[in-house]
């Protein structure tokens, strides 16, 4: 589950404004494994020396957490110490600058949409979802992308069926659960249309962990 957490802004800006440590952050965060410094060196194009540098900096900022594991297949004596690996906080960083409340305004308008008995704002709360998710499906040159302009981290599975890492909404998904999930599947539903994938569909499959949408192939 996502908890939120608080940094300070000055540091956390100050962090991600070197250009290369920004790259390290991008790439670990949309990574499923977590990366060794080895990975990320050589995907960035850096040192091994100056990759750990800076992922431990990032670390250190609450940006990234680190494990220990010892690579796939070496076991036992001789295998050599544990790698040092890296993955994206599963908590949810707030960032501000001036201070802002949209979550506030987010679970305002969200609890007006659940309070009209007639279900005229919640009908029109989906047109408008799946209308932007249209355009920003018609804008971009393929889904993935346009998913990722939304904020969701699709990953594709062995059947052709994906999912979403991540919930752009969680924090408002947590109190108005129901709601958020049908607007995500209207959103979803208007970026298919938007990017021509017809022979795709948006069904509510909630899991813990991610997105409650996964697009299914017909």
């Amino acid at each position: 589950m996502q908890t939120e957490q608080s940094f300070p802004s000055e540091q956390v800006l100050k962090t991600l404004q070197d250009p290369v440590r920004r790259g390290l952050f991008d790439y670990v965060s949309r990574s499923v494994q977590p990366v060794s410094r080895e990975e990320a060196a050589a995907v960035v194009g850096i040192s091994r020396t100056l990759a750990a540098y800076h992922l431990d900096h990032l670390s250190s900022s609450g940006l990234l957490v680190t494990t220990y594991a010892r690579p796939e297949g070496k076991t036992g004596p001789g295998a050599g110490r544990p790698a040092k690996l890296y993955e994206a906080v599963h908590e949810e960083i707030l960032l501000s600058v001036p201070s802002r409340n949209y979550r506030l305004l987010s679970s305002l308008l969200a609890a007006a949409v659940e309070s009209d008995a007639s279900g005229a704002v919640l009908d029109a709360l989906g047109r408008a979802a799946r209308a932007e998710g249209e355009r920003c499906g018609a804008s971009r040159e393929n889904l993935a992308a346009a998913l990722q302009d939304l904020g969701y981290e699709p990953r594709t599975d062995e059947r052709g069926a994906i999912t979403m890492a991540n919930c752009p909404f969680h924090a408002v998904a947590r109190q108005h659960t129901e709601l958020v999930c049908e607007m995500n599947q209207q959103l979803i539903s208007g970026v298919l249309t938007g990017c021509g994938q017809h022979c795709q569909r948006a069904q509510l499959q909630p899991s813990e962990g991610r997105c409650c949408v996964v697009i299914e192939p017909q």
